[in-house]
């Protein structure tokens, strides 16, 4: 436990981005801190990158399902409402629950898309919480892509590949794990990008350099 300006704080997590805090809020309650780490050379620029996440945040503050931001404080640190939810995990869902929380998950990412924010990093563990009412909240927005007020051809293009990860990561936490078929309308939503197409590319041959199959049939 450390203290910040005489408040304790517990540590939440870190990554080569920055570290995140959980402590007492001045107003009362609780909240998230998320402070750039690095060296002289490299905290100015993942300064910059909480400054982005910002501004992600000022454009989807108001959707359901996405923690409130309290602004930058003058440190440069990220400060968050704190969601009392856990990272997602099939077993957290009540019986008959499933298509339901996909259901608004799909419509938090529709309205992210709409609002020119593609979250980008889906399918990473702990991005996506389920609360104890069973809904589901997206946090960590460090690489999220922003679609721009007059949005040049490059930036549309990069745009438009950051939600289709978005939407096959959906998919993908949809379906995992369920020995069930997917439904005609979530076939039609599966268009994997160029890069996964490239990435999944890559897996196979390596696959077959290394007889992975052939090794697993003859264990």
């Amino acid at each position: 436990m450390a203290e910040a300006d005489g408040a304790p704080r517990r540590l939440l997590g870190s990554g080569y981005q920055a570290v995140v805090w959980l402590e007492d809020s001045p107003g009362g309650g609780r909240r998230v801190v998320k402070e750039a780490t690095g060296n002289w050379l490299t905290r100015p620029l993942r300064r910059a990158m909480l400054r982005r996440e910002y501004s992600a945040y000022q454009r989807i503050g108001h959707l359901t399902g996405v923690p409130r931001c309290h602004g930058l404080n003058e440190d440069g640190a990220l400060l968050l409402e704190f969601v009392p939810a856990r990272p997602y995990e099939h077993r957290l869902l009540a019986a008959g629950d499933h298509d339901r929380f996909f259901g608004e998950l799909l419509r938090l990412i529709e309205a992210l898309h709409a609002a020119g924010v593609s979250h980008s990093d889906l399918k990473k563990r702990g991005n996506l919480l389920v609360d104890e009412a069973g809904h589901p909240w997206l946090i960590d927005f460090g690489a999220a892509v922003l679609r721009r007020p007059r949005p040049g051809p490059l930036n549309r293009l990069l745009f438009r590949h950051a939600c289709r990860i978005d939407l096959n990561a959906w998919l993908k936490l949809k379906y995992r794990r369920r020995d069930v078929e997917m439904t005609a309308e979530d076939r039609l939503r599966l268009r994997h990008s160029w890069l996964e197409q490239w990435a999944r590319g890559i897996r196979r041959a390596w696959r077959t350099l290394t007889l992975r199959q052939w090794r697993r049939r003859h264990r």
